[in-house]
């Protein structure tokens, strides 16, 4: 990681069709504020993946004033309509967003590079399709863009779906192969983002810091304010900031700071294990 520093914006959970205009209009303000290297998009872009949800959501996009990493969620698959799920399900993303849910999306810049991969599935062999997936291909994809990385920059995963549960929200499930896929990441990756289930928190798994996002600008609240998180890397440090909504604006809530040794991350003065 470059001394410079690196501040990383994530943002999830858009949910347009249930946004409130003026949470979202206050958030991009701040971003534009805090001037983030990156703004990473964790998925769930609209409600129901109508077409008018998919066009307010580019709206807001195309106003972001970073560059940003963007990946699906699971509501950005078409719900009960099971014709367009199975066989066109990724139709209006690709007309609206005009990246590739199927293939790995990499951002690099000086002290950074970021991999997204889409988590949600059109199916699970869970009763639960909100679930979401990662698969060796995806771990692949990631591993080389990671291996091809000067040593020491940070290396970000973005997904929708988590890697890392509290007990509160344990019965909402991880993102399946989990498991085969902190394995996969562990000492090449630092970062895992992601969203869906509309909770806030940041920790530490198999070594590797997660940071999960609130819904950022939805009224789909989950006991929780609307959120952000604000991610400041310099050195071997990391600070994950929850910006929580209160009256007008954004707040700090939790500030959190982590850091590693190669890439095997710790909370400072933490007990070991």
């Amino acid at each position: 990681m470059k001394p410079a520093g690196v501040r990383i914006a994530q943002i999830a959970d858009l949910h347009f069709g249930r946004d409130v205009p003026a949470v979202a209009e206050t958030l991009l303000e701040e971003l534009r504020e805090v001037r983030p290297t990156l703004i990473a998009v964790c998925g769930d872009l609209t409600q129901t993946a109508a077409e008018a949800e998919f066009q307010a959501a580019s709206a807001f996009l195309d106003k972001l004033p970073a560059p940003s990493l963007i990946v699906p969620g699971n509501h950005d698959l078409p719900g009960w309509r099971f014709w367009t799920r199975f066989t066109r399900p990724w139709r209006r993303w690709r007309r609206h967003i005009a990246s590739d849910p199927y293939g790995a999306v990499t951002y690099e810049t000086d002290g950074l590079i970021a991999v997204g991969v889409n988590t949600a599935r059109r199916w699970t062999f869970h009763h639960d399709w909100s679930r979401g997936r990662i698969n060796m291909r995806q771990l692949t994809a990631i591993g080389e863009a990671f291996d091809e990385a000067p040593r020491d920059d940070l290396r970000v995963v973005i997904a929708h779906h988590p890697f890392l549960l509290t007990d509160a929200v344990r019965g909402r499930g991880l993102v399946g192969r989990s498991s085969l896929a902190l394995r996969h990441l562990r000492h090449r990756a630092d970062l895992l983002l992601g969203g869906h289930i509309h909770l806030a928190y940041s920790g530490i798994v198999d070594g590797l810091v997660v940071s999960q996002c609130g819904t950022a600008v939805s009224n789909r609240l989950k006991g929780e304010p609307n959120s952000y998180n604000l991610i400041d890397a310099t050195g071997d440090r990391v600070t994950v900031a929850i910006r929580r909504w209160g009256d007008d604006r954004f707040e700090t809530h939790e500030s959190t700071e982590y850091a590693r040794d190669g890439h095997e991350w710790s909370i400072p003065g933490a007990p070991a294990g």
